[in-house]
């Protein structure tokens, strides 16, 4: 049904678009005119015209000789009068379109044609037809302009070079060879400071990042292969101001797929696209205390480094034009279509401590498939990274909470030493070995439609580790029977990652442009507990577990469709778009093996804790498969109302399986005060539904007290009793989000960008703390056996705000010999705006408050991630070496604990500055080889106090509740390029 409602809605989508009428401006040549030019150049006439009539010429003024003095004069006459006055003497003809005046050569410019004349297109770098470019055979007078659609055809001799130029755009040169048709894209003059943005607009005009009506960072695959990362998020982290990822160790989920936000909001609140289109989610959930505890994160670090082009960050929201999940703003990844050409790079580094060894090679290469504008570009990477270990020596017992019996064991058992440091686990980043690929394809079937698909493969295998168990006897973790001197679990998890989308592009009822798509994505993560033990089993007990898998799968299809009708009511554009979106959500959680949460017999009568120890195995109970499905319909506009003046506008409704719609809307504009100097803005109400994880996720682990097995149980959302307590499942999130900023390119040399935003979300998804059953009746009554229950609940609003601030500068002070520098900040704070009141059914009873969210789940929205980061780049080139110095500050977090019988404590840690330096000679035009050094001072964060129960003996001497900059110290790198 919900397929046929689908395909319903997207046939009425287009029948109303082909029924829609052709709509074009009033007839421009007739409208009145009065100019007055005395003995000026001709384009001084021409911007006359313009403002009297309203009207905008394209032309090229060297094919033109737009300088040449001209007189005109005409009192309130029409505006064909006037053209043919002023250019029919000089040989010029003209082509109104829309509300546009396309100017052509002097009809004697270009000769007869010969037999085999040279055409072709010049497009722009959105794939535009450029109307009136200059196009001449260099060393010669002749030549052409382009037509009304960046069509040519010209008179030219195998070997002869064509140049192509037109205002604000670089001069490209063409040789010809034994081709008779050319396409050629010009590339924007400005791409040498801001670059062209996609992301955040569904309009086919070309504008730079800061002609914009909302902050995007554009970062190129230059940009994120200086930082001499190797995986995507790290990459991003040292490039965005407003971009947060660390990495873990001994924490859950947060070991296998790093949390990365945006804006200090949670994993789940930033939407990740690749080519525009939605990416999916990873499988499981983070339960964790750390940032993005009860969220589902996407990993980007799946996507290999050398299949993109570059990487847009959407600092606003845009749920309205992308759907759920965009309420911080949006990553989308643009892939490279390269052709006939490759690129190799190998890396290998390691940190001052000797560990961390990491090594990288990766390959690409473009085909091109038989027909002019085909590509087919491949990737392939392998990467592999060992740990490291950054704990302190262990200050805790082995064997026996008495001092002298513990020196007394470890004297006689020989495994730990009586005196001297030593360590028990492995705390740092995980050891990590990839094996990736991706592909990238379009084919033009014929001259309006193309064929375009990608896709991608990651297999990680990541080794993680738990914190000790002791082999104290009274220990309910210990099992002596087969670990006499403790053990410290080891976590393997292999994560499977694969996606694919195909679509087709083509221009349909009338120049709408038709974009079809559909795809799959899926992400598995399987986990292991070796080197550990169920030890309610006792000496029966396995030491290695398969613990279980969790699987999510998304398929998405859709249909775009846009048209900008130029001059309609008197605009100079006016894009129009429209489309519609169905996708289904299935989400799994597979039990592991019977040990890995069997209750065994020890359970009951010694009291040990059942299951794997450090990972308890997923129980038949907890196994889920389910699905959701939602469509989604939106309309969007953007306008340039004048030449100053931009406004957009969109509109989404979204409709969901499991728990009902949405509507969203965004208006952003943008106003030039000059041609260097811009004011912007915008509104937007978003949403984020609830993921499936968050519906369906269970967890059951069990504890034993006075010989009853008791369970703690994170709660799926649909759990019927919930009901009973007054507490409701999980609605959408929804926000509104302000920005306002201001932008300057000045010279196209220095480029400022300051934007200050908030963003209000109401009914904020979070997961409840531990409840403890028997200290509040209502769940007691409910939950008979239980020790204590966890669920997700609509309880608080937030307010972030903030402010970014970007600053590039490039000079080049000749062809050999650049200079550029770069500041980006931002300051940010989320607070808990609000906590809803408890309901009445749940405090029934209860000599205390119940409460759902406590002092440590506050501060890891409001204060464990930094709210001031600060990135500083300097980079100079000379010849063939260029050198760049980084600085990367980030502010202040702080942690929260609850040790027992004791009240919260918190613990800040002060920011810090990271000085990274990279240098690079390029051997020769195809090889380079580069030297790096990431924080080259072997900055550590604070150290956790060693009073703290969070500093656990040792084993975790850097927190683990908030995320700062990771804490792996100096890190030292060589990598070579080859192109080919």
């Amino acid at each position: 049904m919900k397929k046929l409602l689908t395909h319903s809605m997207l046939t009425l989508l287009a029948i109303l678009l082909w029924q829609a009428p052709s709509l074009a401006g009033i007839d421009l040549l007739e409208r009145n005119v009065s100019v007055s030019v005395q003995n000026a150049e001709m384009k001084t006439a021409l911007a006359q015209i313009e403002k009297a009539a309203d009207v905008r010429f394209i032309y090229s003024p060297k094919a033109i000789h737009a300088e040449r003095k001209i007189n005109l004069e005409a009192k309130n006459e029409r505006l064909s009068e006037v053209l043919n006055k002023l250019l029919l003497p000089m040989g010029i003809s003209y082509t109104a379109k829309g509300n546009q005046i396309i100017l052509s050569l002097p009809m004697d410019f270009s000769p007869a044609l010969p037999d085999n004349p040279i055409k072709g297109k010049v497009t722009n770098a959105a794939g535009e037809g450029m109307p009136g470019v200059s196009i001449v055979i260099k060393g010669t007078s002749k030549g052409t302009t382009t037509d009304t659609n960046g069509n040519f055809t010209i008179n030219a001799d195998k070997g002869q070079t064509l140049v192509l130029s037109f205002i604000g755009y670089k001069t490209q040169e063409v040789t010809i060879g034994d081709e008779t048709t050319l396409n050629i894209t010009l590339e924007d003059a400005s791409l040498q400071l801001s670059e062209v943005a996609i992301v955040g607009s569904r309009s086919n005009i070309a504008r730079t990042d800061v002609e914009r009506p909302a902050p995007i960072d554009v970062l190129n695959f230059k940009d994120l292969q200086n930082t001499g990362q190797v995986e995507l998020g790290q990459m991003l982290q040292f490039t965005s101001p407003s971009f947060n990822s660390a990495k873990y160790g001994i924490n859950g989920v947060a070991n296998y797929a790093d949390p990365a936000t945006l804006r200090g909001l949670s994993p789940d609140q930033v939407l990740v696209l690749i080519e525009g289109k939605r990416r999916h989610q990873f499988s499981a959930l983070n339960l964790n205390i750390t940032v993005g505890k009860g969220t589902v994160v996407t990993d980007m670090n799946t996507i290999p480094a050398l299949a993109l082009d570059r990487v847009e960050i959407l600092r606003d929201g845009a749920a309205a034009q992308y759907g759920s999940d965009a309420i911080a703003g949006i990553v989308n990844v643009g892939l490279n279509k390269s052709v006939n050409k490759g690129k190799f790079m190998s890396q290998f580094g390691i940190t001052t401590k000797g560990d961390g060894a990491t090594y990288m090679a990766g390959v690409n290469y473009g085909f091109r498939l038989g027909k002019d504008k085909s590509y087919l570009n491949l990737t392939l990477h392998y990467q592999h990274a060992d740990g490291t270990d950054r704990s302190d020596p262990f200050n805790g017992n082995i064997y026996s909470t008495n001092a002298a019996t513990e020196r007394a064991t470890r004297a006689a058992r020989g495994v730990w030493p009586v005196d001297g440091e030593f360590r028990v686990s492995e705390y740092g980043s995980n050891q990590t070995t990839a094996y990736q690929g991706f592909a990238n394809f379009g084919y033009p079937i014929n001259n309006k439609w193309m064929l375009y698909g990608f896709g991608g493969y990651s297999q990680k295998q990541i080794k993680a580790f738990g914190f000790f168990r002791n082999a104290i006897p009274t220990n309910a973790n210990s099992n002596t029977d087969i670990w006499p001197d403790g053990y410290s679990p080891i976590l393997p998890g292999k994560t499977l990652d694969y996606s694919g989308v195909v679509g087709i592009r083509k221009q349909v009822f009338g120049e709408w442009n038709f974009d079809f798509s559909t795809g799959y994505g899926y992400n598995s993560l399987d986990l292991e507990a070796k080197n550990t033990s169920n030890p309610s089993m006792g000496a029966d007990s396995p030491r290695d577990f398969y613990v279980g898998k969790s699987a999510f799968g998304q398929s998405t299809t859709e249909v775009n469709l846009s048209k900008n009708f130029i001059g309609f009511l008197g605009t100079k554009t006016f894009n129009v778009a429209l489309g519609s979106q169905f996708r289904v959500d299935r989400f799994q959680l597979v039990r592991g093996d019977p040990n890995s949460y069997l209750v065994g017999p020890l359970a009951r009568t010694r009291g040990k804790l059942p299951g794997s120890s450090g990972r308890p195995g997923i129980a038949p109970e907890d196994e889920t498969n389910t699905t959701r499905s939602n469509i989604g319909v939106y309309a969007d506009v953007e306008s340039d109302i004048t030449d100053k003046f931009l406004l957009a506008a969109a509109l989404r409704y979204e409709n969901y399986s499991d728990f009902g719609s949405n509507l969203s809307g965004k208006v952003a504009t943008r106003l030039k005060l000059t041609e260097s100097f811009s004011v912007r803005g915008s509104i937007n109400r978003g949403f984020r539904a609830p993921s499936l994880q968050q519906i369906f996720n269970s967890v059951t682990t069990s504890t034993v007290q006075a010989g009853e097995i008791r369970q703690t149980k994170q709660l799926r959302s649909d759990e019927p009793r919930l009901r009973q307590l007054g507490i409701s499942e999980p609605k959408a999130e929804t926000s509104w989000n302000y920005n306002l900023g201001v932008t300057a390119n000045i010279k196209d040399k220095l480029l400022v960008t300051l934007d200050a935003y908030q963003i209000d979300i109401q009914d904020r998804i979070i997961v409840t703390e531990n409840l403890i059953v028997n200290n509040i009746p209502a769940l007691r009554n409910l939950f008979p056996g239980f020790q204590e229950v966890a669920f997700f609940t609509n309880q608080i609003d937030t307010r972030t705000q903030g402010i970014d601030w970007v600053t590039t500068y490039k000079h080049a002070f000749n062809e050999r010999k650049s200079f550029n520098a770069s500041v980006a900040l931002t300051l940010n704070r989320t607070q808990v705006s609000r906590i809803k009141p408890t309901s009445s059914q749940l405090q029934e009873g209860s000599a205390r408050p119940v409460v759902l969210l406590d002092t440590i789940s506050i501060s890891l929205i409001e204060t464990s991630q930094p709210r001031e980061k600060v990135l500083v780049s300097l980079g100079y080139q000379w010849k063939k070496l260029s050198t760049t110095v980084r600085f990367n500050y980030f502010g202040p977090v702080t942690a929260w604990e609850k040790p027992a019988n004791l009240p919260h404590r918190s613990q800040t840690f002060s920011g810090k500055t990271l000085t990274d330096v990279v240098i690079t000679y390029n051997v020769t035009d195809k090889f380079a080889i580069t030297l790096g050094g990431n924080n080259i001072f072997d900055v550590y964060p604070d150290r956790v106090f060693t009073n703290y129960a969070s500093y656990f003996n040792g084993q975790t001497p850097f927190t683990r509740n908030a995320n700062q900059f990771g804490f792996n110290g100096a890190f030292y790198y060589i990598n070579a390029s080859l192109n080919f």
